[in-house]
C-alpha cells in the first residue's frame, strides 16, 4: 500500500480529463470574448454615425435658419420623383434647397451661375419632410429615423421650425426687440 500512495504523489502533469475541461472553459471564455469585441466595434461605429449625424443637422439648421430668416420669399416644392425643394429669393441671390434621400443638397445661385453648391449628407437611414406653416409664415423640418421593421412607425428624430424673412422684419421696424 505504500507502493500505491508514494506513485500517487510522485505523479506530475494533470490527466486528459483535467485538460480537456480546462479546455472547454477558456474556449467558452475566448468565445465571449470575441463576441464583445465586435459589438464594441459595432456600437463605436454607430455612435460615431450618431455624432456625424447631429452635426450635419446642427450644420444645416444653422444655414437654413440663417437664409430664411433674411429671405424676401420662400417656394415649397414637392416634387415626386426628385424629392422636395425650397426655393429663397435672398439678397438678389435665389438658394434652392432640394431634399432626397438622406442628403439636403444647397445650391445658392446669381442669375445663372451658381456661387455655392452644399451638399449635407446623413450617415444614418433618414427621411426628410419640409413643410409650409400658413398661419405662422414659418417652414419646418422634420427629420425621420428609418427603423427596419416595416410594422412600426418612423419616429421623429429632430425636428426645426423658423419663421420666414424673421430677421428683415426686425430691421424694418415691423417687430419691436
Amino acid at each position: 500500500m505504500k507502493s500505491l500512495t508514494r506513485t500517487r504523489t510522485a505523479r506530475r502533469g494533470f490527466t486528459l480529463r483535467e485538460l480537456s475541461i480546462a479546455i472547454a472553459i477558456g474556449s467558452s471564455v475566448m468565445m465571449v470574448a470575441v463576441g464583445l469585441v465586435h459589438h464594441a466595434f459595432d456600437w463605436s461605429t454607430l455612435a460615431r454615425h450618431r455624432r456625424s449625424d447631429d452635426q450635419t443637422f446642427f450644420q444645416l439648421s444653422r444655414q437654413l435658419r440663417d437664409d430664411l430668416h433674411v429671405a424676401h420669399q420662400a417656394d415649397l416644392d414637392s416634387g415626386d420623383t426628385s424629392g422636395q425643394s425650397l426655393r429663397l429669393s435672398v439678397n438678389g441671390n435665389d438658394l434652392v434647397y432640394t431634399l432626397t434621400d438622406m442628403t439636403v443638397t444647397r445650391t445658392e445661385r446669381h442669375g445663372d451661375a451658381v456661387v455655392r453648391n452644399e451638399v449635407y449628407r446623413f450617415k444614418r437611414p433618414r427621411t426628410l419632410v419640409l413643410t409650409r406653416l400658413e398661419a405662422d409664415n414659418q417652414i419646418q423640418l422634420n427629420v425621420k429615423t428609418i427603423t427596419p421593421f416595416a410594422e412600426s412607425e418612423t419616429p421623429l428624430w429632430r425636428s426645426l421650425r423658423i419663421s420666414i424673412g424673421l430677421r428683415l422684419r426686425h430691421q424694418n421696424g415691423d417687430i419691436a426687440s
